[in-house]
């Protein structure tokens, strides 16, 4: 028995023994033992920002853990680092191009008639050209039968030969009480009147295709300083200019006969406070005559009216768009000078003022002033804006005024150039 015992204490020392060296725990009836304590490998933080540790070597190294792990506990898998796209850099808003300065002076309508011969085309092609106004060259549309019904046909006759020849021009109604848009090198006929006799020159308005004799007007505005600039191209046998400050408002007064009432609104065009851009869709439209003799212009001058795209723009002193081009079409003849250029909503941004000569209307280069443009220099030359001379009560005050203030010196410079 005692051999047995000392066989059961020899048994537990090396146990204790055993255990001692290993050093490994086991909970026996209570007895607790440490467990030996295992290397811990540090991890480096990251930011939501995704930088990078400030110490990367601090990511390598190993720290002894004091804290009793019981059982072992895996590692917790990775998180995934937050990273941040730098943001893409935002392209550069391109600049609107920049108008190109005003090009040289191009012709201004002849106050003649100009003949077959002279155009260097042959018979047919006045012919054919002839026929293409007579059908009006454009698709009918909302916008074009808009701007057809405030289009108008400026032509003034005199009572027999004289300093110069009857003249054709267009105009656009911009005002429901009859005020007409259209240029100062047509417009400055009115203030010859009476020049060199009474009643020697007769200017009307004509609506319609053909045109046909609808009102009196008289000259509600005509900036002074184009006449100043202007006053010695009256009697010029081809006549050029830029454009700059080519417009007039003309008011409708009456009819030209008793038996033509004056409506009771006008129809009219909306002026336009931006320049179309270069590439935008506008409809020209005028009374384009140049290939028409004086009987015809009186008798059988029809409306013409032609879609097409600005080309390019131009300023006149500064970076504002002032003058654009619109390439050739039916409409770059003599007699549309004054008629409107309009964008698809049918708002007037444009009045023609010149083209380039070329034998053909397809090879010319027909240009208009912008009606930005307008209201800027009507302020400047009117001392009052444009809306508020239409916003006048009476309009027949502000041709007073005109009459008083600007009429005696224009008419005095033109004048003092024919009797030269």
């Amino acid at each position: 028995m005692f051999g047995i015992l000392g066989l059961i204490r020899d048994i537990s020392l090396l146990a204790v023994l055993t255990a001692v060296i290993l050093g490994t725990t086991y909970a026996l009836s209570g007895t607790v033992v440490v467990a030996p304590e295992r290397p811990v490998v540090a991890t480096a933080t990251t930011t939501e920002s995704g930088t990078t540790p400030e110490n990367p070597a601090t990511a390598l190294e190993t720290t002894t853990s004091t804290t009793p792990l019981s059982p072992r506990v895996e590692d917790a898998p990775r998180r995934p680092v937050a990273t941040t796209t730098p943001p893409t850099p935002k392209p550069p808003t391109p600049e609107p191009p920049k108008p190109k300065p005003a090009p040289p002076p191009a012709p201004l309508p002849k106050p003649e008639t100009p003949k077959v011969e002279d155009l260097n085309i042959t018979l047919q092609e006045a012919i054919q050209s002839i026929s293409s106004l007579a059908a009006g060259q454009s698709t009918s549309s909302p916008v074009n039968d808009r701007v057809r019904g405030a289009l108008v046909n400026i032509i003034c006759t005199t009572q027999a030969s004289g300093p110069f020849n009857s003249i054709s021009g267009s105009g656009i109604i911009i005002d429901p009480r009859g005020v007409i848009l259209t240029n100062a090198h047509v417009a400055q006929f009115f203030l010859l009147k009476d020049f060199p006799t009474p009643n020697f020159m007769n200017c009307i308005i004509r609506t319609g295709s053909p045109a046909y004799p609808r009102y009196t007007a008289e000259l509600m505005f005509l900036p002074p300083t184009w006449i100043r600039d202007n006053a010695q191209k009256i009697d010029d046998e081809s006549p050029t200019g830029t454009g700059e400050r080519d417009y007039a408002l003309l008011r409708i007064t009456g009819g030209v006969s008793a038996s033509v009432a004056l409506p009771s609104q006008f129809p009219f065009l909306l002026v336009g406070t931006q320049p179309p851009d270069i590439g935008s869709d506008v409809l020209q439209a005028g009374y384009a005559a140049g290939f028409l003799g004086g009987i015809t212009i009186q008798n059988e001058l029809y409306a013409s009216s032609a879609w097409t795209k600005v080309r390019d723009v131009y300023t006149f002193n500064a970076n504002t768009v002032d003058l654009f081009s619109l390439g050739g079409s039916i409409v770059a003849q003599s007699g549309s000078s004054g008629g409107p250029v309009v964008n698809t909503d049918g708002v007037v941004q444009g009045v023609i003022v010149t083209s380039t000569q070329a034998a053909d209307t397809a090879s010319r280069d027909l240009r208009a002033i912008t009606t930005s443009y307008i209201i800027r220099d009507f302020t400047e030359e009117r001392g009052k804006s444009l809306q508020a001379v239409l916003s006048t009560e009476r309009l027949s005050d502000e041709v007073e005024i005109y009459n008083k203030v600007y009429f005696p010196a224009a008419k005095a410079a033109l004048v003092a150039e024919l009797v030269q």
